[in-house]
């Protein structure tokens, strides 16, 4: 029998930001079980937090959310504690979390979510997605790092499948990154047109991203092969809204659901009605597994 389709999401709301539709579908339609391993799901007291930062750091709210956008989509839920960078000291400021370090000696969490993840082994899953790390923000460079690197050591390459963050709404970050850049749309085909306060928003975060292209840091294979994209069929994106809709406290730092629903919307027309998956073409010694 086959294991589970593993989702490994950065913060507690990107899965379902990112890959939501297709969550929706593989568990619904496809009637597949489905696990999303959140990395980053623990902080110091809130009364050590900076009252700006509250809203990111009350986890037991977070989690309450978390649980119910993942069991509107048919998802079960693994967490796996770890303390995201902008809870750890030295304590990151502004638009900091979007600068990544030169080299992979400055992820200072890296080895402790590698071992966070390795305790989600006993899954065997058939297929493992990761994000691809567009936006560069600090946290999903270091989950995309953590988790290639353990389904790697694993011996997992080939299952390794690979979506799109949220920030590749924007334009301009997919144009920086060395995946996304492949497809982008004009002017008009742009997911923020009806959107303006998220278009404000990404733009900003856009303009504030530093660091070392997020090629450099990944295993050479990774870095040098030929990058594949492919739709799912079966896409639900009413379910995926129906979700998002449940992380109240979140969806208000980019502006709003109803910005990000129209933005989703018009993203996912771009890609025939799905969201996309990337691989990358394995060896020839090695069989292709794909289910998507």
């Amino acid at each position: 029998m086959a294991g589970p389709i593993l989702v490994v999401s950065p913060h507690l709301d990107d899965a379902v930001l990112s890959l939501g539709a297709s969550i929706a579908g593989w568990a619904r339609r496809d009637r597949a079980r489905v696990v999303i391993a959140s990395v980053y799901t623990a902080g110091p007291p809130l009364d050590e937090v900076a009252p700006a930062m509250r809203r990111f750091a009350d986890y037991p709210l977070r989690c309450a959310e978390d649980d119910a956008a993942c069991a509107e989509l048919g998802a079960e839920v693994r967490r796996l504690g770890q303390i995201e960078r902008a809870f750890r000291r030295p304590y990151l400021t502004g638009w900091s979390f979007f600068s990544t370090p030169p080299d992979r000696s400055g992820f200072t969490g890296l080895a402790s979510v590698t071992r966070a993840l390795a305790s989600l082994a006993d899954l065997d899953p058939s297929l493992v997605y990761v994000p691809l790390g567009i936006g560069n923000h600090i946290d999903h460079v270091e989950t995309l790092l953590a988790a290639t690197d353990w389904a790697i050591a694993a011996g997992w390459r080939h299952r390794l499948r690979f979506y799109e963050d949220f920030y590749a709404l924007a334009g301009a970050m997919r144009a920086k990154h060395f995946v996304a850049r492949a497809h982008r749309w004009r002017h008009w085909q742009s997911p923020l047109l009806r959107a303006r306060r998220l278009a404000v928003i990404l733009k900003t975060i856009g303009s504030r991203i530093s660091g070392p292209p997020v090629e450099t840091l990944l295993d050479p294979e990774l870095r040098t092969g030929s990058w594949l994209v492919n739709v799912p069929p079966g896409a639900d994106e009413a379910a995926q809204l129906r979700a998002l809709a449940h992380y109240a406290s979140q969806t208000r730092a980019f502006g709003g659901l109803g910005g990000i629903a129209r933005a989703l919307r018009t993203y996912h027309r771009f890609w025939g009605g799905g969201e996309p998956v990337w691989r990358v073409r394995p060896p020839a010694s090695v069989p292709s597994q794909v289910r998507e």
